[in-house]
């Protein structure tokens, strides 16, 4: 019996040096981004195991992010793009490919408010950065947006650059001056006009994803 679990014990071994390379290979090949800064906490749920992040952590192709009670969570991703998540937010990495000839960027919003600093993939064609929503879609062209639940809606304002797109099943709007926002009350209605949000309003929607 000693033999045989000697030989089971140097077998595991074995298995663990040999397979590791091949996990961190993989993890390299998700590799979508960077922790650069967090306040409160954060898990990252990738094939139903989570882990807790901290500053300097990985995030993957496929994790869910999950932020706490007065949390923030800034992500440098790799194409220089800044995702900065409020409290109580589920943001999925649904897809993210920094590089070759059809790079792209796709996320969603499961809960909660966010704000994106698009990188070099929204440069490359319209389509390949975008946020999901349960209610709209939003395409990012070089710019600076926020999205989130603010006075008990789901709104989207464009904070700086060239503007977005918000688009649901039933129509399209695009944000292209600074300061504007539109509001998705559902999936079967076109987005609000765009609207001129008044200083208070822009305070309050960047307050949701500003640190302390």
């Amino acid at each position: 019996m000693p033999v045989l679990i000697s030989t089971v014990l140097r077998y595991f071994i074995f298995s663990v040096i040999l397979l590791s390379p091949v996990v961190l290979t993989a993890q390299e090949e998700d590799m979508a981004g960077t922790v650069v800064r967090l306040q409160g906490s954060a898990i990252a749920m990738q094939d139903a195991m989570p882990r807790v992040l901290k500053a300097g952590d990985k995030i993957l192709r496929g994790d869910v992010i999950s932020t706490g009670k007065q949390a923030r969570l800034e992500v440098h991703m790799l194409d220089d793009a800044v995702m900065t998540l409020g409290e109580k937010t589920i943001f999925v990495v649904t897809d993210y490919i920094a590089e070759g000839s059809e790079p792209v960027a796709s996320f969603r919003l499961m809960q909660g408010a966010f704000k994106a600093v698009s990188g070099q993939i929204s440069k490359t064609r319209e389509g390949a950065f975008t946020v999901a929503t349960e209610l709209a879609t939003i395409g990012i062209r070089g710019t600076t947006f926020w999205g989130g639940s603010l006075d008990g809606d789901f709104e989207v304002a464009l904070l700086d650059g060239k503007g977005v797109y918000v688009e649901t099943r039933a129509g399209r709007v695009e944000l292209s001056t600074i300061g504007q926002g539109t509001k998705i009350l559902s999936a079967d209605k076109t987005p609000s006009k765009p609207k001129k949000w008044g200083l208070g309003k822009i305070s309050r929607a960047v307050a949701t994803v500003t640190f302390d």
